[in-house]
């Protein structure tokens, strides 16, 4: 699973270059790169009924390949582009998707797996590997693209995502939860409470709007500092890649455990609110500085989104947890797509500054929402 996850965020994380290639190639605007950025996530969020619904009928392990191999066709499709025109959209709105199936299934069969007590850790270490892939596949990216032209970093793409696809043969899932065509079971002598039931939980509530709150300082982040450093004079981006990965790696390798020992509500607040420092901090960028802030993201991040997912999935029968964990995802992924949409415009008349203070400035805000105890089953 972790080497499925590491191939797939190779392809998926290569895809961190687009507000690069964007600017670079076709001079985009700050709005167009936030609507590109915007629309795979936007679609993520209104399949995610059905993608969640789907992942409690049965094995998860189908929609990793599947997911994958579509992923790998629409990305290499990225080669015959000549404009930022409906074809990148359409293809934007299908990489939603079927990333949001991949990476559910994923951290859905992790939960399944893991221990109650180790929740947090195991979130954690699935994305680890694919943590790596946000350092390695944007480098590797920049230079293919210096060397052979943006079709070739496309093409390596998609064929990184149909290896996971092919590997992911290999997964296995256990007997009771693999059975094809049948619901999942409930924990023993335990009622199936719906998913929708489950979201009625003020303190999950609370969580998802948290997930919210990190999807759109993410997204600001990811998608925002690339064009702010090349308005700023730097050449390569990179460097924000590899000191994010360097400190969300380890973390989830070194501290993993940290989350469920030190209590997630705790690490949860406190990585918050240093989402919110760093990302008011970015409006005083530099070129020389895409390394450290990389690396403050990667702080706060290595810690939050594990803290966070744990919260909104705790305590939820196996039976709806690929329910839950898709609405929990479509929440990170809407704030990401509507902050990014709509601070796209902000950027092109206000300036990158404003965006990073506003976004740092809804950090802080969330920090209102973080559960103050365990979610309860409705």
């Amino acid at each position: 699973m972790l080497a499925v996850q590491f191939l797939f965020g190779l392809s998926y994380s290569t895809f961190f270059l687009l507000p690069k290639y964007l600017s670079r190639e076709f001079h985009a605007s700050a709005s167009a790169i936030g609507a590109v950025a915007a629309i795979a996530l936007i679609a993520s969020v209104l399949a995610s009924p059905i993608t969640g619904a789907a992942l409690d009928r049965g094995a998860r392990r189908p929609f990793i390949t599947y997911g994958a191999l579509v992923y790998g066709l629409s990305g290499g499709a990225f080669a015959l582009l000549h404009a930022v025109a409906a074809p990148l959209y359409l293809l934007r709105v299908v990489h939603g998707i079927s990333y949001a199936l991949v990476f559910n299934a994923i951290v859905t069969l992790a939960a399944d797996l893991a221990p109650a007590k180790k929740l947090g850790q195991a979130i954690g270490l699935i994305g680890a590997a694919g943590t790596v892939a946000n350092a390695v596949a944007p480098a590797l990216g920049e230079l293919v693209a210096d060397a052979c032209g943006w079709p070739v970093v496309f093409l390596l793409a998609g064929g990184a995502a149909f290896a996971a696809a092919l590997l992911s043969l290999g997964v296995r899932e256990p007997h009771k939860l693999a059975a094809a065509g049948t619901a999942l079971p409930a924990e023993p002598s335990e009622p199936v409470p719906s998913a929708l039931s489950l979201l009625r939980s003020p303190e999950r509530l609370g969580a998802f709007v948290c997930g919210a709150a990190n999807g759109a300082a993410f997204g600001v982040m990811f998608t925002f500092t690339q064009p702010f450093a090349l308005s700023l004079g730097a050449n390569r981006v990179s460097s924000f890649f590899l000191g994010y990965t360097v400190t969300a790696l380890s973390i989830r390798l070194f501290l993993g455990n940290f989350v469920d020992v030190w209590g997630r509500r705790r690490v949860a607040f406190w990585a918050l609110a240093l989402y919110g420092l760093v990302t008011a901090m970015s409006s005083q960028l530099r070129p020389d500085l895409l390394f450290v802030v990389g690396a403050g993201l990667g702080l706060a991040h290595g810690f939050l989104y594990p803290a966070i997912n744990a919260l909104a999935v705790e305590g939820v029968p196996r039976a709806r947890r690929g329910a839950v964990m898709s609405y929990f995802f479509s929440c990170f992924n809407a704030g990401f797509a509507v902050w990014v949409l709509g601070f796209g415009v902000v950027a092109k008349t206000y300036g990158y500054p404003v965006v990073f203070l506003a976004t740092g400035l809804l950090a802080g805000l969330a920090l209102l929402f973080v559960p103050k105890a365990a979610p309860r089953l409705a």
